[in-house]
């Protein structure tokens, strides 16, 4: 890292994880400007692509990613949504040492910070307050996985649709309409008539 220019940011993403600024040592963050490093990755461009190993993480300083997969006619299927200060990486792949599934790609130019997992663990390691921030990334990703598949059986179109507006609040105008409609697992035409109902009963 230059100069230390992303101390602010790496120091607000571990009071975002709800870790204590007065707990947050400059040795921990100096760890963390070691092994992350900047990137810049332009619209439609990709951080992981189906068939690649999971060997990196990636926190989003600036941007949005998703997450999708394709099926078997062809069409992609958005599964998640990544913002500003999420991180970007296949837990599962990293694990199971295969190759992901998924494609995580950029919807907007976009700024990242990425370090070889592999670094991150090293540094993590006898480190409580790393080792906590590591946790709360990997609790967000399962977390997030589990609301979306129990929302397909819980949950109609519509409740979908409001349980995206909350937890992603003011992501929906920075979409697009055939990216939000295939996460809710839906048609666009059907998305439209949803906006328009709730807008009607407002």
């Amino acid at each position: 890292m230059n100069g230390n220019q992303y101390d602010g940011v790496l120091m607000n993403l571990m009071k975002s994880k709800a870790i204590s600024l007065d707990e947050v040592d400059e040795k921990s963050i100096a760890l963390l400007g070691d092994v992350f490093k900047p990137r810049v990755i332009q619209k439609d461009m990709f951080f992981l692509q189906e068939g690649e190993e999971s060997t990196e993480i990636g926190l989003i300083i600036k941007g949005i990613f998703r997450s999708y997969y394709m099926d078997k006619t062809g069409n992609d299927r958005t599964k998640y949504f990544y913002a500003e200060g999420a991180a970007l990486f296949s837990y599962a792949a990293y694990l199971s040492q295969k190759e992901s599934m998924y494609y995580i790609q950029a919807l907007e130019d976009s700024e990242i910070l990425v370090a070889k997992i592999s670094d991150f663990e090293e540094i993590v390691e006898g480190n409580y307050q790393l080792l906590l921030l590591y946790k709360k990334m990997i609790d967000g990703v399962l977390v997030a996985k589990e609301e979306h598949a129990s929302s397909f059986k819980l949950l109609n179109s519509t409740e979908r649709y409001k349980q995206f507006l909350a937890a992603y609040p003011g992501l929906e105008e920075r979409l697009k309409q055939y990216h939000l409609a295939s996460y809710l697992g839906i048609t666009p035409v059907s998305l439209s008539r949803i906006r328009t109902k709730l807008k009607l009963n407002k």
